[in-house]
């Protein structure tokens, strides 16, 4: 079911997580609770999933795949869920009675609120504070309080690895500061870095616009300097495989090894990693109506490409860099 609420932000990664204003809870046992929230949740990874009696894609993917994403998860100490009835139409059918239905129906041992605006029936807090399109919706919160996913659907596999992943890996400290990264970079990592601030580069090299002229080729300035992009499956790079390491056309630093590229298919270059943390800057990008993560060379900012979550392997990256931006080893 949809909402005519604002959805502008509608992928929502990046945002800072605001109070969930949801008054009505009741815990695993279907008790109520005095108070329930992102603060009650705890210091880890927060996944919400709301919904509404009556609106039938609930039930038929909404909850099932957030029944796998529990079942998987279980044991898992710092992921953390709940789930909330959050009204914006059909008061009569999606009732406090019906969350208390659903809940038993599907034998979920977690918290679950209702939303509905309150007396006035005024439509559901959450979804306003989070500017949700309708349901069933899921909202994912990593430690620091950032916004990981906001969206209608969200791919099971892919989040069942990251979070198994982050179990493992050192927890992120609760002050904002970018976590350590043990071997590659996740979503979340490029997320705080974008918003936060990125590593501290291993050294600087910084030109005047007419020298980075006169150093570049034409092509080369508009991409690295610009912001440019080169057309897709445009250079032979796409296909080079061969073991060596790829560097900045601008500055000669270091930043991919051949061993982390693979054929994406996207046209560009693709990598899963750069090869040290502090050579590749991350920042929100929302040129062109799309919010994406611009990769730069943190040595000399040049334009490299963007990174996306959806490499080979579970919870994966794909920087997708310009060819023209890159230069490889012999």
């Amino acid at each position: 079911m949809n909402a005519h609420f604002n959805t502008a932000t509608v992928d929502g990664y990046g945002a800072q997580a605001r109070p969930l204003g949801v008054k009505r809870w009741v815990d695993a046992s279907g008790q109520p609770m005095d108070e329930y929230g992102l603060e009650q949740m705890g210091n880890g990874y927060k996944l919400i999933f709301c919904y509404q009696h009556a609106c039938p894609g609930c039930h038929t993917h909404g909850f099932p795949d957030l029944v796998r994403l529990v079942e998987e998860l279980r044991g898992i100490k710092h992921v953390r869920f709940a789930v909330v009835q959050t009204v914006f139409e059909n008061w009569e059918d999606n009732t406090y009675e019906a969350t208390l239905e659903d809940q038993a129906r599907y034998a979920l041992p977690i918290p679950f609120g209702y939303d509905d605006g309150g007396p006035d029936h005024e439509g559901s807090v959450l979804m306003q504070r989070y500017e949700t399109g309708g349901t069933p919706w899921f909202i994912l919160i990593d430690p620091q309080g950032t916004v990981l996913h906001n969206h209608f659907r969200i791919d099971v596999d892919k989040t069942i690895a990251m979070l198994r992943r982050a179990n493992v890996a050192p927890m992120p400290v609760s002050d904002n500061t970018p976590s350590p990264v043990a071997d590659s970079p996740n979503w979340g990592d490029a997320i705080r870095w974008a918003n936060h601030g990125n590593p501290q580069p291993p050294r600087r090299v910084e030109k005047t616009d007419a020298q980075w002229r006169e150093q570049l080729t034409d092509e080369q300035y508009r991409v690295t300097r610009e912001k440019g992009t080169e057309p897709a499956h445009s250079s032979p790079m796409c296909n080079l495989f061969e073991p060596g390491l790829y560097r900045c056309v601008c500055c000669n630093t270091e930043l991919f090894d051949s061993a982390s590229k693979f054929k994406s298919q996207s046209g560009w270059p693709s990598f899963t990693k750069p090869v040290a943390e502090g050579v590749v800057a991350y920042h929100m990008d929302n040129s062109y109506g799309m919010r994406r993560i611009e990769n730069t060379c943190q040595v000399c900012d040049a334009h490299l490409g963007h990174v996306f979550p959806d490499g080979p392997e579970p919870s994966g990256l794909r920087f997708c860099i310009n060819a023209v931006s890159l230069k490889k080893d012999a």
